[in-house]
């Protein structure tokens, strides 16, 4: 008696697991079958809205549903990324970030979510490395020129950036604390800005983004010192690193990821992942990147996670070294 009973249990359990499984099936088999929505926290127009709308179209083509990009700007991007946190993690919101989105919890005492833990880490899509650029006819021929000049005229130099907060505002202080230099900030609105106060000599220097500053040094307005990536950038291959000028641990870029709503189902997660891999290794994509500045990379969800992690706590650590208050 108690053999068939716990023979009966058993069968029981296999039946409700299979069903489990095959209804989990389905559901993704099913994804999506109704509209997605891509948020992005800025107003249209930047990179992060261009990459945002190129891959939504590269999604409805694969998926055979609407992708659609919604701008919900404001608060710094605080707006549209609280819309995400609160929204359901089915697959059928999206967000793609800029990395100022892991700056903003050390610049804010309390944000109403938490900007890696209420977030599933898709994959990162691209990068685009921040340059530091002078006018073409500045006195400085290379960064090392740069540096004496400035450890010689303490806070004398001015230099620029777009904005307080931000990744390339960021990338200046680090560059200052690695070189153990001492500038005075400009900070601007906006990622051309900076580059046209460089070339109006209203400022000496900027820690520029590429898409920003690319085609100002390919005319030959402006001229590049340094990248702030590990390995020179494809896109500039004859500008030399900060690592190779002997500025060690100088990285600066802005990236572009995707996320969801934290506990997104891993399978659905995976499948996002590998069509974004698959999709920016195209040939014919890398190129629309390189037209905007950014050029691909794709990363497991893994591994994108630990990268938002680990930068969350080097952007920390910069804001409370430098004592950067928002404005």
């Amino acid at each position: 008696m108690k053999r068939s009973l716990i023979s009966m249990v058993i069968r029981v359990l296999f039946v409700f697991l299979a069903a489990v499984m095959t209804n989990a099936a389905m559901a993704q088999e099913a994804y999506p079958n109704r509209p997605v929505h891509i948020i992005v926290a800025f107003p249209p127009g930047g990179v992060t809205d261009v990459i945002a709308r190129l891959m939504a179209a590269e999604m409805q083509k694969e998926f055979g549903q609407p992708f659609v990009v919604e701008n919900r700007p404001g608060a710094a991007g605080m707006i549209g990324a609280e819309y995400v946190a609160r929204a359901k993690p089915d697959g059928y919101t999206l967000f793609f970030i800029p990395n100022t989105h892991l700056v903003l919890p050390a610049l804010r005492k309390a944000l109403p979510y938490d900007s890696v833990g209420d977030f599933t880490a898709i994959t990162l899509l691209a990068t685009g490395p921040s340059l530091f650029i002078v006018r073409a006819d500045a006195p400085w021929r290379d960064l090392k020129e740069f540096i004496a000049d400035a450890k010689a005229k303490p806070n004398a130099i001015q230099w620029a950036s777009s904005g307080i907060g931000v990744s390339t505002h960021l990338g200046g202080e680090l560059f200052q604390h690695l070189a153990d230099i001492k500038l005075f900030h400009v900070p601007y609105n906006g990622s051309s800005q900076p580059v046209q106060a460089v070339m109006a000599g209203q400022v000496s220097a900027a820690v520029s983004a590429l898409n920003a500053s690319l085609p100002h040094i390919k005319s030959g307005r402006v001229r590049a010192l340094a990248v702030a990536t590990e390995k020179r950038s494809n896109l500039l291959p004859d500008v030399p690193t900060f690592e190779e000028l002997g500025v060690t641990g100088m990285r600066n870029e802005t990236w572009i990821g995707v996320l969801a709503p934290a506990k997104l189902p891993r399978a659905l997660a995976v499948r996002l992942n590998q069509f974004f891999m698959a999709t920016i290794a195209r040939a014919d994509m890398n190129e629309r990147f390189v037209a905007v500045g950014a050029e691909p990379v794709g990363v497991e969800l893994e591994k994108f996670a630990a990268l938002m992690r680990a930068e969350a706590e080097l952007n920390r650590k910069i804001v409370t070294g430098a004592n950067i208050k928002p404005e």
